[in-house]
C-alpha cells in the first residue's frame, strides 16, 4: 500500500515513469517499493453522445500517513504524470482504516497487535530514558570515586 488506480493515461506511458515514480513514492511513504501498486484502468468516457478520451485521474488508496506525506505524494504523482506531456491530472486519496481492512480473511486492527507493540515500544523507551539518567548521574558523581555511603561516613 499505497495502491494507485490510474485512468486516462495509457499503460505504456505509466510503464515509462513507473520506476522513478515508485522509487520516489516509496521514499515519501517510508515503505518498500514493492508495497506500491500501479494499476492502469481501461475506461471509456462518453460525452454528448460521443466517446471521448478519459480525463487523467489518479486515485490513491492507502492507510493515512498525514498531510505532509499526502502533499508530497500528490506533488510527486502530478509531476511524473505531467512529465509525459499531459497538461492536467487530478489526484485524490481514499483512506483505509485498519479495522475495516482484511488480508486473507484476517482483519488488520489498530486495536490489537499494533497497540500492543506500541505499548511495548513505549515501555522500552521509558526504560532507556531511566538508564540514561542513571548513567548521567553516575558520570556526574564518578569524579569522587567513592560510594555515597563511604562519602557520608567520612563526612561525619
Amino acid at each position: 500500500m499505497p495502491h494507485l488506480l490510474i485512468r486516462g493515461v495509457s499503460p505504456e506511458q505509466i510503464r515509462s515513469i513507473s520506476k522513478p515514480l515508485v522509487a520516489e513514492l516509496a521514499s515519501h511513504c517510508q515503505c518498500p517499493p514493492d508495497h506500491i501498486l500501479l494499476e492502469c484502468l481501461h475506461t471509456t468516457a462518453c460525452y454528448d453522445g460521443e466517446i471521448v478520451p478519459s480525463y487523467p485521474f489518479v486515485e490513491i488508496n492507502w492507510f493515512e500517513r498525514g498531510q505532509s506525506v499526502r502533499d508530497q505524494a500528490a506533488e510527486c504523482i502530478d509531476r511524473h504524470v505531467r512529465s509525459l506531456g499531459i497538461a492536467e491530472v487530478e489526484v485524490a486519496f481514499r483512506t483505509y482504516e485498519a479495522n475495516s481492512y482484511y488480508a486473507n480473511g484476517i482483519k488488520l486492527s489498530v486495536n490489537g497487535e499494533l497497540q500492543a507493540l506500541q505499548a511495548e515500544n513505549q515501555r522500552l523507551k521509558d526504560e532507556l530514558n531511566k538508564a540514561r539518567k542513571a548513567l548521567q548521574s553516575n558520570q556526574t558523581n564518578s569524579n569522587s570515586y567513592m560510594s555515597s555511603k563511604l562519602y557520608d561516613a567520612l563526612r561525619e
